[in-house]
């Protein structure tokens, strides 16, 4: 089943019930049955972890949805007639349209979701948001953008981890990369060189150095012409072991 985001649902919302967004509430009857069955449906489709708000306002999401539902139930069971009752001061759609505005779209996975290990506000964000979007194209079984995404955030983590060594540091690992005769600045290496260093450097073991490369190499099929050239693709497993090659170098870092 396929995901919705809740700028998905808050869209259709303000397309069924264009008061929802300003107001007044509305009286919400059995003629509205189909448009809040499928608003009900919608919700439901949200991934978990995109429900993102207070307490308070968690109830009263969790309420104004089960308002809807009930409404729903009675109409069928005893006839239509009747109104939803009030709920969050206000209409059912009403309050539901409110708290999914504040939910966020994107999200990284729950083991993962602060990387306090990044003092880099920004940094930090956006390799959240790419861990994030890698573990959602997996769920969709969008194979291709679940390799590459989690390439980048091996890549962004391993940058990031780099940096924090001396340049004299990184220069003295065996593999360090040269061009023309001299050592490469670290914003001039390829995802490869991120792995050699860091193995070389110890930073991670040569378990997750392997499990990496191997990520690296399906990661490149974003590149024109190379998935032809090599004549791969990706899929389930280059999705899974790109993740899995993330989950090791966030484990190393930790």
């Amino acid at each position: 089943m396929k995901s919705v985001m809740p700028s998905q649902v808050v869209a259709t919302i303000d397309r069924l019930f264009p008061h929802a967004a300003s107001g007044p509430a509305a009286a919400l009857d059995p003629s509205h049955s189909r448009k809040l069955r499928g608003i009900c449906d919608l919700v439901g489709r949200m991934p978990a972890e995109l429900v993102q708000c207070s307490d308070a306002d968690y109830s009263a999401f969790v309420l104004a949805v089960a308002t809807i539902e009930q409404s729903l139930a009675e109409w069928t069971s005893r006839g239509a007639v009747g109104q939803t009752p009030p709920s969050g001061g206000s209409d059912a759609v009403m309050t539901l349209r409110r708290i999914l505005a504040q939910f966020p779209d994107e999200h990284p996975p729950a083991a993962h979701a602060d990387l306090v290990f990044i003092s880099d506000s920004e940094l930090r964000q956006s390799i959240r948001l790419d861990i994030g979007a890698a573990h959602r194209a997996n769920d969709q079984a969008e194979w291709k953008a679940a390799t590459v995404l989690a390439g980048a955030a091996i890549e962004a983590l391993l940058h990031w981890r780099l940096s924090q060594v001396s340049q004299a540091t990184r220069d003295a690992a065996p593999r360090a990369p040269t061009s023309r005769g001299a050592k490469k600045d670290l914003n001039d290496y390829v995802l490869s060189d991120y792995i050699c260093v860091a193995e070389d450097l110890r930073i991670i073991p040569n378990r997750t150095a392997i499990a990496a490369t191997l990520a690296k190499d399906y990661r490149n099929l974003i590149h024109p012409g190379r998935a032809v050239r090599v004549n791969e693709k990706c899929s389930r497993s280059t999705s899974h072991l790109a993740l899995g090659a993330l989950e090791a170098i966030l484990e190393a870092l930790v």
